[in-house]
């Protein structure tokens, strides 16, 4: 990985962590939201498990719910 691509993964990561800390307190997003904001950052599911305090397969299991729900 390129110290430019290193620079731009570590933005994306801040720049989540940055939103998920703007949301106000009376609209604290819940587990399975934070995890499809974060994902929306290009954060793999490891690290998105890591920021959130779980394990990547909770991860999986809520990003497959979300998208079952789309479909709908």
């Amino acid at each position: 990985m390129s110290v430019e691509e290193l620079m731009e993964h570590i933005s994306n990561k801040l720049s989540a962590l940055i939103a998920l800390s703007l949301v106000p307190e009376p609209q604290k997003r819940n587990t399975a939201e934070k995890v499809e904001l974060l994902t929306r950052f290009g954060i793999s599911n490891q690290e998105v498990a890591d920021i959130l305090g779980t394990t990547k397969g909770t991860v999986e299991v809520l990003k497959s719910r979300a998208s079952k729900r789309k479909r709908r």
